[in-house]
This record gives C-alpha cells, sequence and structure tokens, in this order.
C-alpha cells in the first residue's frame, strides 16, 4: 500500500521538523490503514469475530528529519515464521531516498478471555504476505522488569485523554511518556535516531506509572513501569548528537 502525505505542524518537535514521534504516527495510520482495505482491521474485526488487534512491538529507524514538503509512505506485510504474529513493514521517503523505516508486530486477542489467538481466526488472508523485508535489523530481547540501578525520571498518572476504545493506555502514548524522560537540552544536543519499544502489560486510568531510565552501550533503555516494578512498557532509544546547521 502506497500513499503520499503533507506532514502538519502538529507532527513535529520543536524545531518544526517531523522525528521519530511524527514518523510513528504515520507508521500506524499506514499500518491500520492497510488491514481496512481487505476488511481486516480494528474498526471491524471486533464487531464481526469479538477480536481485536494488540500492538506488541514498534522498531524504526530514522535516517533525516522531515520538512513540510510532502513524503511517500509505504507499507505491506512480512511473510514471518511466527505464526501467531503479523509484521507490518513501513518506509517513508521523498525523492526515493528513505527518511524513516520501521517494522511493526501486531496479535491478535478474544476480546472476553484476554487470550492470544492465530489469524485463522479472522479468516486473515494468505495472500497479503509478501516475501520482501524491510532493511532493518529483526527485534532484540529487552528486560520485562526495572532493575535497581536505573534512574527514576518521572512519574505519570493514567488520564481519559491516555486511552484508547479498549480503555487502557494507547500505544502512541508511551512514546511520548518515554521521551518525557529527558528533557529540552537532551534533545538540542541529541537527534532520536533509533526506538524499538515492547509493549508488556496495559496501564488503565488512574494508574499511577513511573518512567525509568538507563544509559547503555547500546542506547538508553527506557521503562515505563508499574508500581511494583514490572515494566508496562520498554523500550531502547538511540541517538547520535545533531549537527550544526
Amino acid at each position: 500500500m502506497k500513499t503520499q502525505y503533507s506532514p502538519k505542524l502538529r507532527e513535529t518537535d520543536d524545531n518544526t521538523r517531523v522525528g521519530i514521534k511524527g514518523y510513528l504516527y504515520y507508521f500506524q495510520d499506514m499500518a491500520t490503514g492497510h488491514l481496512h482495505t481487505f476488511g481486516k482491521g480494528n474498526d471491524t474485526i471486533p464487531d464481526d469475530y469479538g477480536i481485536c488487534w494488540m500492538y506488541t512491538k514498534y522498531k524504526i529507524h530514522l535516517e533525516n528529519e522531515s520538512d513540510f514538503e510532502p513524503v511517500d509512505l509505504e507499507t505491506w506485510i512480512e511473510a514471518t515464521r511466527f505464526p501467531g504474529v503479523i509484521h507490518q513493514a513501513l518506509e517513508v521517503s521523498r525523492g526515493g531516498a528513505i527518511l524513516a523505516k520501521g517494522r511493526l508486530e501486531s496479535c491478535l486477542v478474544d476480546i472476553a478471555s484476554g487470550r492470544l489467538t492465530k489469524p485463522a481466526a479472522i479468516e486473515f488472508p494468505a495472500e497479503v504476505f509478501e516475501d520482501r523485508h524491510v532493511d532493518v535489523e529483526p527485534f532484540v530481547k529487552l528486560p520485562k522488569t526495572v532493575s535497581p540501578d536505573m534512574e527514576l525520571a518521572y512519574s505519570h498518572t493514567v488520564r481519559y485523554t491516555d486511552l484508547d476504545r479498549n480503555r487502557h493506555m494507547t500505544n502512541l502514548r508511551y512514546v511520548t511518556l518515554l521521551m518525557d524522560a529527558f528533557d529540552s537540552d537532551f534533545y538540542h544536543k541529541y537527534l532520536m535516531s533509533d526506538l524499538e519499544l515492547h509493549y508488556v502489560s496495559q496501564c488503565f486510568e488512574g494508574e499511577e506509572i513511573k518512567i525509568y531510565k538507563k544509559e547503555t552501550p547500546d542506547g538508553w533503555l527506557v521503562s515505563v513501569a508499574h508500581t511494583d516494578g514490572s515494566a508496562a512498557a520498554v523500550a531502547l532509544i538511540g541517538v547520535k548528537e545533531r549537527t550544526a546547521g
């Protein structure tokens, strides 16, 4: 699936450029829109099958930030050896040059039981899988608990505007929470170039969650955690120094 899109001011960071946060909105819109085109999106399958898609992992690599000139968006579903999930590959480009690329992993959940189910349960068409893979590394293993050496960045209470239709915190809200573990000076010095985000457990309205961070040789490890120290979401963030101008 391909489309062209004109970036909006609401998607930019404080330098009026689209970075990883904005690109992730494009990724989600493309992924959900693609499933909608053949009738297997979250707009229909909860009513048709009592099943919904749940995002489990994101991985995105940024080549360049974007201005407001139109960009080309493309998504496709990769053939995978994991029968219980789908991997949607996503690319943002302009004039043939890649601006951002990544992969989104989703699974299906039976709404009544809360148990995972397979794509066959919603009659997912086999012909949409493509033997083509986006040029990003496979997902890595990330810790599911907060280690004692992680620094508490801040706390957040889940509010109404954090929620989605399933009444838990919407997946892209975690991205802004993770980004807020760092201040403006950090982002003026560094460009977030890579993000791998794993969703571990759900957060609900009224819950207090804590955001922790720790620098590692591979980048910054950042966790959104419940009060018992278990992770709701965990991310590995890669950065590079910004160049002058």
